[in-house]
Formats: C-alpha cells, sequence, structure tokens
C-alpha cells in the first residue's frame, strides 16, 4: 500500500509496525508491532503509543520520589529502598513511566531473581508499586499499571521462608547469664512493651514520667504510651543503673550518646549483641542465636490473644501479627 508512513507494512490483513531497537520498549519489545485491520484504527493506535514517548521517564519519578516521599520513612527503610531505587533506576529508569508493563516487571524480577534471589526481587516490586502509587497521586499515570497483576514471589515459586525463630524462655535465661547488664535491660523494657530495637535504643529519660512510658515510633513517626507498671518501672531503673555516663537516653554507648547513627544502623550493639549470644552458645545450654527480632516476636507470640499481640506490636492489621509474629506452637482443641 503506497503513501504508508516509514517503517509500516500491510500484511495479514493487518497494519503493523517495524519498531527501530530504541523504540522497541514501547512497542513490547516486539520486531513487528501489530497496529490494527484498518488503516484509521492504525493511525490511532500509532499516535497513541508516539505520545507515551514524551510521557516523564520512569528516572525522573524515582528522582521525585526520593525527593518528596523516601525522606518520610524511617531511617532502615530508607536504606533499603535507597538500593532498590538504584537497581530500578540502571535497568527500568530510561522506560517512559506508561510502558513499565506487567511483562516488563515480570522479566525484570525473573533476571533479578536470578542473581540476587527471590526476596531480593520481591522488595524491588515493593519499591516499584510504591512509585507508580505516586505517579497516580502526582497525576502522572492514569492508572497503576502493576497493582493486582503482577505478584510476588512466593512458596509455590521456591521461596524459601526466613527462619520463624520462637525463644523458648528457657533459652532468654540462658542468654542472661553471659549477656551485659546493659542488654539485659533491654531485653527487659522489649519484653514488657513490644517495641523495635531501634526504639527502645532511642529512647530520652524526656520520655518517662510517673505515670507513663512515650516511645516515638521511628516507622510511622507516632508516639505510643504505657502505663508505667512496677515491672516496666523496674525496667527503666535497671537501664538507668547502668549507664556508662550520664546521659539523655536511657540506654547510650560509652560516650553517652544514642545507638542508632544517623543513618539508622547501630553497628558497635548489633556486634555487642553477636558476641554475647556466642558466648552463650560456648558458655550455656543455648544451642542457637536469636535476635532482637525475635524478642519481638515473642512478645507477639506470649500475648493471650492475637488483638493484644497487635496492640503490644502497634500494627495497622492483624494479619501481619499472625503471619509474622505468632511463632508459638499451638495445641488445637478437637470438635469433640
Amino acid at each position: 500500500m503506497k503513501d504508508m508512513p516509514r517503517r509500516w507494512a500491510h500484511k495479514h490483513g493487518a497494519y503493523y509496525y517495524r519498531p527501530r531497537e530504541s523504540e522497541k520498549p514501547l512497542f513490547d519489545g516486539k520486531s513487528w508491532y501489530r497496529l490494527g485491520t484498518t488503516y484509521v484504527e492504525a493511525l490511532r493506535r500509532f499516535a497513541e503509543i508516539q505520545e507515551l514517548e514524551l510521557t516523564d521517564k520512569l528516572s525522573s519519578l524515582i528522582d521525585r520520589y526520593e525527593a518528596e516521599i523516601l525522606p518520610t520513612r524511617s531511617a532502615s527503610t530508607q536504606s533499603g529502598y535507597s538500593v532498590a531505587l538504584r537497581r530500578l533506576r540502571k535497568t527500568l529508569g530510561h522506560n517512559p513511566a506508561t510502558t513499565i508493563t506487567p511483562r516488563a516487571t515480570y522479566r525484570y524480577m525473573d533476571a533479578l531473581a536470578k542473581v540476587k534471589g527471590m526476596q531480593v526481587a520481591n522488595t524491588d516490586l515493593k519499591v516499584l508499586n510504591q512509585v507508580l502509587d505516586a505517579a497516580v497521586r502526582w497525576g502522572v499515570l492514569e492508572r497503576h499499571p502493576l497493582r493486582g497483576v503482577v505478584r510476588y514471589y512466593g512458596k509455590r515459586d521456591g521461596l524459601e521462608r526466613g527462619e520463624q525463630r520462637y525463644v523458648e524462655d528457657w533459652e532468654l535465661a540462658a542468654w542472661q547469664q553471659v549477656a551485659t547488664r546493659q542488654q539485659r535491660a533491654f531485653a527487659a523494657i522489649v519484653m514488657l512493651t513490644g517495641i523495635r530495637k531501634s526504639d527502645c535504643l532511642r529512647l530520652m529519660e524526656a520520655h518517662i514520667t510517673t505515670d507513663t512510658l512515650t516511645v516515638q515510633v521511628s516507622k510511622n513517626q507516632r508516639p505510643i504510651q504505657f502505663e508505667m507498671t512496677d515491672a516496666l518501672r523496674a525496667a527503666i531503673d535497671q537501664a538507668r543503673a547502668c549507664k556508662p555516663r550520664q546521659s539523655l537516653y536511657l540506654i547510650p554507648n560509652r560516650y553517652g550518646r544514642c545507638h542508632v547513627s544517623e543513618r539508622g544502623d547501630s553497628k558497635a550493639w548489633d556486634k555487642s549483641w553477636r558476641r554475647s549470644m556466642a558466648r552463650a552458645i560456648e558458655q550455656t545450654d543455648l544451642e542457637r542465636p536469636f535476635t532482637r527480632h525475635d524478642l519481638r516476636a515473642k512478645v507477639g507470640s506470649d500475648a493471650d490473644t492475637e488483638q493484644r499481640a497487635q496492640e503490644l506490636l502497634d500494627h495497622t492489621s492483624v494479619s501481619i501479627t499472625r503471619q509474622h509474629y505468632r511463632r508459638k506452637k499451638r495445641t488445637i482443641r478437637p470438635v469433640k
């Protein structure tokens, strides 16, 4: 057919376009892209795709996300997300945002899973979803192209679930025999409140009154208050008694400063914890180490009900509590 646009062809009863190598992401990676059966339909579809090329690149959305939204997350979340955003920018950033399709995303996840593993690929999908959510809110996209379509890797795909470690009472007692006084005080506060490691290490004397303990939750930037019980007061007094020097922090480092850095890590504290676990395994009956997170999970597991565990752990959904923090094996009563 004469007078067709360049790189067009009419074959098999339809109009096709042969994209240049640089254009293939816009045309689903195909060497020949079917535009339509009629000339008018083909022109309309070709114009729509050409318009997509003028939209924001994913890299510019990532830049805006890093500038406006990422700083509102906790320090540890910022650190983890920044790594994922670098990978996404390097691999997908040159593509227009409107061409981030389920097919392209699955190709990215499959390639990443082979190199880094399925858990890393799941993290990148989570971060990509948040960037695209922001793009919808900013008016760049009409709708989220992946939500409800692209799924995370799961057990059926061969994803190995992390160990759901439940710390028995005797294991905690064995570790306490060799732990430092400050570590024991830390564990006592966590076991009573269920708060996160970084939030416990950031506790300040100003957060403590006669009647309450106020915890500034770093994950959602809102405070929660605990009633001052005799046991909690005793744990706080235990922490005060082993301060290495005068400090505004309840559990300070040897210089009187916070164990958690501005970047959100606590390397010295974590290293000390690992050393205490090694001593416990060597000198006591403890056979496997446990983490600070495992203590928080023990609080959720030992709570009488899922609702009580959710309240203590400050979760927005009881399903999160049930899936990750109810680790204690329970005996189910039969019908009769």
